[in-house]
Parts: C-alpha cells; sequence; structure tokens
C-alpha cells in the first residue's frame, strides 16, 4: 500500500496553528514543514521534504506525528500536545490518574469548563488528547502506545 503527502503550503499551515491557538490558547512555533498523509494525519518534517521527488518513494509515514484533522478539530498527539504545550481546555491529573490514562481508560472528571477535544496534563507533562463528553474525557491514546503497568516516579 502507498500513502499519499502533500506537503502543506504556508496558508494552511497558519490555518492549522490558528485553529490549535483559538481551541488551545497556544502560542506554538514551528519551524518544521508540515506533511499530511490521506487519512488526515499531520506530520512535522525537515523542509527539505518538499525539494524530493516522492513519485519515487515508497513510504508508510514519515516525520513526527504531530495531530490529526477530525471533525471537530485538530486532535494533538502526546508528542504534538508536548510541543503546543496547551492552556486552554487542558485538564490536570494526579498520579492515580495518570497512571489509568496511559494505560488506556476514560476518566471520570465531573462538570468542568471543557468543551471537545481535551489535552491531558500532569505536572509539566502532557499526555495527549481525548474527548470531553458527559464529565469525562474519552481516551485516545493507541493500544500500542499504552502502558501494562503504572508509572514509576523518580
Amino acid at each position: 500500500m502507498k500513502y499519499e503527502f502533500k506537503v502543506l503550503n504556508t496558508r494552511e499551515v497558519k490555518d492549522i496553528l490558528a485553529e490549535l491557538k483559538e481551541h488551545f490558547g497556544t502560542e506554538a512555533k514551528i519551524e518544521d514543514a508540515m506533511v499530511e498523509g490521506g487519512d488526515g494525519k499531520i506530520y512535522l518534517i525537515s523542509r527539505k521534504f518538499g525539494e524530493i521527488d516522492q513519485s519515487k518513494l515508497r513510504i508508510n509515514n514519515l516525520g513526527l506525528y504531530f495531530c490529526k484533522r477530525e471533525n471537530n478539530g485538530f486532535k494533538p498527539t502526546i508528542e504534538g500536545s508536548q510541543i503546543i504545550k496547551p492552556v486552554k481546555n487542558v485538564f490536570e491529573i494526579n498520579e492515580a490518574q495518570r497512571d489509568l490514562w496511559m494505560q488506556g481508560d476514560d476518566l471520570t472528571i465531573g462538570s468542568q469548563e471543557l468543551q471537545g477535544l481535551v489535552v491531558v496534563k500532569h505536572k509539566d507533562d502532557f499526555y495527549g488528547a481525548g474527548a470531553y463528553k458527559e464529565g469525562r474525557i474519552l481516551n485516545f491514546i493507541p493500544k500500542e502506545r499504552r502502558l501494562k503497568t503504572s508509572v514509576e516516579e523518580d
């Protein structure tokens, strides 16, 4: 299977960053190029990638998986949330909740002033995005990235 990737132009990148700023209150400055796959996944990659003739490449994925284009906005990955460092629509969790989150569990949090996509944070670390709905944050961490046991603190 061959994937097609599109190097996003300056206007498209500005639109993505503007939407991230609107929803997450971030002032992210991204110097890398953004590339979007046919599945809506957006990757950060060296700007030199645009100089390569892609027709001669067989690529499944490339760069750093940054976020995904969803119907309700852009969903940052764990790494994407660490890059943008959101200040809005962020839910702070404790150690026990962090362990549950990283094991793939949804979080029951009650009524909050959150909307749609939410980034989960513990201390200074960001742990990706979920969807806030009816007092819960639905976990979007892929199965292959989930932890089998709790995280040990230093």
